[in-house]
């Protein structure tokens, strides 16, 4: 099975956003949310080969992190308007 590891760094700094600032928990809002994401950032899998190390260094990539970040700060307004507003 092909797994885009971008989708598990968005949703990882997404939990971290949650615990600092409070979002709607309904998973349409969060699948939103990461959806929108992901049609803004690179998808990322990796080879057979690849070592573990490899999926650990990115995921802890600091910058893209942060962009994940700045994308789902602009998100989160814009998906709780369209779900429930």
């Amino acid at each position: 099975m092909l797994d885009n590891v971008t989708e598990e760094l968005v949703r990882e700094v997404l939990n971290e956003y949650k615990k600092k600032d409070p979002i709607c928990e309904c998973s349409r809002c969060e699948d939103d949310i990461v959806a929108m994401v992901l049609n803004e950032l690179p998808p990322r899998y990796f080879l057979s080969g690849d070592g573990p190390g490899d999926r650990v260094a990115f995921l802890l990539n600091h910058k893209l992190r942060f962009e994940a970040l700045i994308r789902i700060t602009e998100k989160v307004p814009i998906v709780f308007q369209r779900n429930h507003g």
